[in-house]
């Protein structure tokens, strides 16, 4: 029996550090490898209409290097990929070299004179780009929507295609996995973002009547319960991808008790039997923080004491708080007040808000809008800030909050939906809406240095991070419990 690993969503991956699923789906893995579990690796090809093996070297950079144990482990596997190739044994870590140290200095020096000039021009060029790439999504709806034929009339036979030549191209029969490299017995472990691959869903429903154990993940309904926050195109989709998951798995993951209860509840409402379903906690150790070695100097340094706020730029994550926060720290002491980091990528309805942020004298200078930065970058501005922020209104989980509290910082955290099942107890909680509540933490972080360590020591004493390999387990354990506690590496 061979455990299949699913990595549709992350053989394309182009961004240079991982994002919220991604980070995910590779820490799982690497968990799984580091257990002793080395999962051949399988993608859905759209082409073929079927899933096929996949080589570790045809992953992309980005991901080998968050993966650093899997090369070796493919090595005694790889006679039994077929199709995939002959992968290599793997490939070795990336390791940065670091500047001597008088040119480290210089640098630095440089950096330092010219950052914030080049810091407005980098926010405001990714501002730009992020309103542009949500003018091209709604150019694509809009001229679907023109261009869309008319339905026939009622009691219309429909549209007659032509036919040239006299030669009518029959429609080729869907494969669905017929072809896929899985064995009676085996498990797929399909955890990642699968619903934009069309026909991905019916190639897992063919591999299940073959034989196969077909285990899957569901974060969160936000596209299904909250279609406000999503693009109009995927709501359809994305629906019928869920309703497929829940009544055609043999066992559904999640990641907090919030979400399996939207999930029963949901499966209620359609009238579905409620799926077997396990929460898992989701591993918050990053592999670039560990050790004794400091992370190097990131890109940009503030000059100021700050706070970081790690989270996709988009409208659910609530980056409107902190901007309207931070303008009333403004408006009241403008020397005093700090830095704020908000660290990651523009996404959805933001386009209006980077403008606000990147344009607003008052605040321009004050809040940093980062895009890119890998994870050895992220544990220096981890390590080094004041304290982080999630303001977000709705979390399948909220994975910085753990990230911040597995590096002893305090966590300003949006009390909704699952974040409070992180820790009960060591974030400082605000309600979402409430900005004169965040502000008087922001202000009690920023001006009560005892009070901060008093906390962080706490923080420190209390907190125990979950290891990758610790998610790992639980998810073969469900795999052994399936399996009648049979040996799952065979």
């Amino acid at each position: 029996m061979s455990i299949w690993y699913d990595v549709s969503d992350i053989i394309g991956w182009q961004l240079p550090h991982l994002t919220g699923i991604q980070r995910v789906t590779v820490g799982i893995l690497d968990g799984l490898t580091a257990q002793g579990y080395p999962c051949r690796l399988v993608r859905y090809d759209q082409r073929r209409q079927a899933f096929v093996a996949v080589a570790f070297q045809e992953l992309p950079e980005t991901i080998r290097r968050h993966l650093p144990r899997l090369g070796p482990a493919w090595a005694p596997m790889s006679d039994k990929v077929g199709s995939a190739g002959n992968p290599a044994a793997g490939s070795a870590p990336v390791v940065a070299v670091q500047p001597a140290a008088g040119k480290r200095t210089a640098t630095a020096e440089r950096r330092r004179v010219s950052a914030p000039a080049t810091q407005r021009l980098r926010q405001s060029f990714r501002a730009f780009r992020a309103a542009a790439r949500e003018l091209r999504h709604e150019a694509r709806r809009w001229v679907k929507t023109r261009l869309r034929p008319p339905a026939p009339a009622a009691g219309h036979p429909g549209l007659v295609p032509v036919v040239k030549l006299g030669v009518t191209r029959p429609v080729p029969a869907r494969n669905c996995g017929a072809d896929a490299p899985f064995a009676a017995g085996d498990v797929l472990l399909s955890l990642g973002a699968t619903w934009a691959p069309g026909g991905h869903a019916e190639a897992a429903s063919q591999l299940r009547q073959r034989g196969v154990r077909v285990l899957r993940m569901i974060y969160d309904l936000i596209p299904v319960l909250k279609p406000h926050w999503v693009l109009p195109g995927c709501v359809e989709p994305i629906t019928a991808w869920v309703r497929q998951l829940l009544t055609d798995s043999d066992h559904v993951f999640t990641i907090s008790e919030f979400s399996r209860q939207e999930i029963g509840r949901y499966c209620d409402e359609c009238g579905f039997r409620q799926p077997d379903m396990s929460v898992i906690r989701l591993g918050d150790v990053m592999a670039a923080v560990t050790g004794d070695e400091p992370p190097p100097l990131p890109r940009f340094v503030p000059r100021r004491p700050f706070f970081v706020c790690v989270s996709t730029l988009d409208v659910r994550k609530n980056h409107r708080l902190l901007y309207d926060a931070w303008r009333q720290l403004a408006s009241r002491d403008p020397d005093a007040c700090p830095d704020l980091l908000c660290i990651g990528t523009p996404h959805l309805y933001v386009a209006d808000l980077l403008r606000e942020m990147t344009s607003d004298r008052l605040v321009n200078g004050r809040i940093h809008l980062l895009h890119g930065i890998d994870d050895r970058e992220l544990a220096w501005y981890y390590r080094h800030c004041m304290a982080t922020i999630y303001p977000s209104w709705y979390e399948g989980w909220g994975l910085p909050v753990a990230e911040s509290l597995g590096q002893g910082k305090i966590c300003l955290a949006s009390n909704a939906t699952s974040i409070p099942e992180i820790s009960a107890d060591l974030p400082e909680f605000f309600e979402p809406h409430d900005t004169r509540r965040l502000v008087d933490l922001v202000d009690r972080v920023f001006r009560d240095p005892v009070w901060r360590e008093r906390r962080e020591d706490q923080i420190r004493r209390t907190f125990r991070p979950t290891a990758w390999t610790a998610t790992a387990a639980q998810l073969i354990g469900v795999v052994q419990a399936m399996q009648g506690h049979r040996n799952v590496a065979a």
